[in-house]
């Protein structure tokens, strides 16, 4: 792009952008937001900041708003009238002062500015808890508000309702085998075995073209058969259920002992179907531990690091917790990581290997939340964790 092209795409003069290119002024807030959906890129491409050491004032200009522009829009939210947002008081939330009003003093409020905040710059609760306590270290820890129970769709009524008896059999026996082996992926999370990618676990064995006599039933089998289905292949209702996005179908083959090659085909549940079936089977989705609460296979690898203290975890830490947890990465290319772990040198050291350390902002994590740990996850034991930066 040309410099006008640039200056018009933001919404800003030529002069603006040779200033920023010549490092004479920096990027207002303002335009900042633009410039990032102009340059398709992250705010990390722009300023070297990582994912995962946001502070407030950077998830505001990353959203492209002012100071003056996020209390317009916060005030114009419903319920807000008590807070009297302005632009001083944005300021200030980010600076770490205090703000003046007493309603701002509990806990409870504070969890509403956070929601509302997220919601604004549209970010998920946790990167705000996050970027919170990165900007107000001595301020009290807010309290999210409880999210309300989400009511069945519309939608999702109205897809069940367009099937018929077999289909929603079929629908039904393949979410409970989905719910089954989703179940036993968390527990071999939970004792430390190795994970499998969700592409092969999520992909289920409906039927193998071969005489059952020879190779018996599928577990999706077994289920149609105590639900009446005796004739359980890969015909009309699974070719149903593809067409309305619930399922999707692979076919290939498998070599079977004493048979050779075999056609196989496997189902895979869309999240559409999933969302589907629990409608209809009155099953509300799993919430988790509420944010900003871990999980407990991203739990367990803090716990990990804070106990190994200053000599580090080893830097090949397997599967994707990084991806979540660790400062520079991002689970889905958008959203920041937690920021709880890095990736450094031991303290002294200016070669060799890296190694897993904690940060502040998991110490913190650490210290804010470890009583609600324990009772949330009981069984892992956690002592020493919380003096790990002695």
């Amino acid at each position: 792009m040309s410099v006008q092209e640039l200056a018009e795409a933001v919404g800003v003069t030529p002069r603006a952008v040779r200033h920023w290119e010549a490092g004479t002024r920096a990027v207002g807030d303002r335009a900042f937001g633009r410039l990032l959906e102009v340059l398709r890129c992250g705010a990390q491409d722009l300023t070297g900041r990582d994912p995962g050491t946001e502070s407030l004032a950077d998830l505001r200009r990353d959203a492209g708003m002012s100071t003056e522009q996020a209390a317009a829009v916060l005030r114009r939210k419903r319920g807000t009238q008590d807070l009297h947002f302005s632009a001083e008081k944005i300021r200030d939330l980010e600076r770490g002062r205090r703000v003046r009003g007493w309603v701002w003093g509990s806990p409870e409020t504070l969890g509403r500015v956070v929601r509302m905040l997220a919601q604004v710059y549209r970010v998920p609760d946790r990167v705000v808890m996050d970027a919170w306590r990165r900007s107000r270290p001595d301020t009290p820890l807010p309290v999210l508000p409880a999210r309300s129970i989400r009511q069945p769709s519309r939608e999702s009524m109205a897809a069940w309702s367009a099937l018929n008896d077999r289909q929603r059999t079929y629908l039904t026996c393949i979410f409970h085998q989905d719910q089954e082996a989703e179940e036993e992926q968390r527990h071999a999370r939970s004792v430390g075995a190795e994970q499998r990618p969700a592409v092969e676990w999520r992909r289920m064995t409906l039927a193998l073209s071969a005489p059952s006599d020879a190779v018996g039933y599928t577990r999706i089998q077994e289920r149609l058969r105590e639900a009446g289905v005796h004739d359980p292949g890969a015909g009309s209702s699974v070719a149903a259920l593809e067409r309305r996005g619930l399922i999707v179908v692979y076919r290939d083959r498998v070599y079977i002992n004493g048979l050779g090659d075999m056609p196989r085909t496997r189902v895979e549940m869309t999240r559409h179907g999933r969302a589907v079936a629990r409608t209809a089977l009155g099953i509300p989705r799993e919430a988790g531990p509420s944010a900003p609460l871990l999980s407990l296979w991203l739990w367990k690898i803090v716990v990990r690091v804070a106990r190994a203290g200053t000599k580090g975890v080893d830097g090949s830490l397997a599967g994707r917790g990084p991806h979540y947890l660790a400062v520079g990465q991002s689970p889905d290319g958008r959203t920041p990581s937690r920021g709880f772990i890095v990736l450094r040198h031991p303290d002294g050291v200016t070669h060799g290997p890296y190694r897993w350390f904690l940060t502040d902002s998991g110490q913190r994590h650490i210290t804010d939340h470890l009583d609600a740990y324990q009772t949330l996850y009981p069984s892992l034991d956690t002592e020493g964790v919380n003096d790990s930066s002695d």
